[in-house]
């Protein structure tokens, strides 16, 4: 039988599951693309923090599934990335947005690398490029996430969508919570929203074998911070 995706819903809690990496009939972004962000959770952050004609900002834009979605629903939207995966999308680093950008923006999502689990190119600005051992992969997200607060306006809010880092037999590094900090030097908390991965090694035998055997977790989850800019804020 073939699979049918789920209609799309506005998720009411802070467990948010949907089995399909797209929505709709179609595809939102670049197919295959590693790494790429389930276009749901951008499609509800969209439907409930924006409105018609907003404009939206991913300083790691990827395959462009943020554009996509928030097209999808009349937003206006800009893709950043030093790895630019198509034409709509400018190769800009993200600790360096555009100037004009200040205080325009209406929403910003950010998916970035979860330290060096994957190799998105050769531009030596790529944050994936730096381990999650050392404290520069750390210092260039605090500089992404104080551009994010120069380009929002006032009252607006920012999503980061995460995942821990482990590497078996190596170490284990809580991305989370160490960007869950230093979010908070520039941003008020809105909620914390677990997102329920459905990674295909996470269904195979393989791997499922190996983490019983090996006595370590697969990762079952990412986090969804949801952030806010004060008004009054630094």
């Amino acid at each position: 039988m073939k699979f049918r995706r789920p209609p799309l819903r506005l998720q009411v809690t802070t467990l948010w599951d949907y089995p399909s990496q797209d929505y709709g009939e179609g595809q939102q972004g670049v197919p295959g693309y590693k790494g790429a962000t389930p276009s749901y959770i951008i499609w509800n952050l969209l439907q409930r923090y924006t409105k018609a004609n907003d404009l939206v900002v991913d300083p790691f834009a990827g395959s462009g599934t943020t554009l996509d979605v928030a097209r999808d629903l009349g937003r206006r939207a800009l893709g950043y990335d030093v790895h630019p995966a198509r034409k709509d999308i400018f190769r800009v680093d993200a600790r360096r947005l555009p100037p004009e950008l200040t205080g325009k923006v209406d929403f910003v999502f950010m998916d970035p690398p979860y330290s060096t689990h994957l190799d998105y190119g050769p531009d030596p600005r790529d944050i994936g490029k730096l381990d999650a051992s050392g404290g520069a992969y750390y210092q260039a997200m605090e500089q992404v996430f104080a551009e994010a607060h120069r380009i929002l306006k006032p009252g607006r809010r920012l999503a980061l969508y995460v995942c821990d880092s482990y590497v078996h037999g190596k170490a284990f590094h809580p991305l989370g919570f160490e960007l869950f900090a230093r979010l908070r030097k520039h941003f008020a908390p809105v909620d914390i929203i677990a997102v329920v991965r459905h990674n295909k090694t996470l269904e195979m035998g393989n791997y499922r074998k190996a983490a019983e055997e090996g006595n370590f977790f697969l990762r079952g989850f990412s986090y969804l911070f949801i952030m806010r800019k004060d008004n009054h804020g630094p």
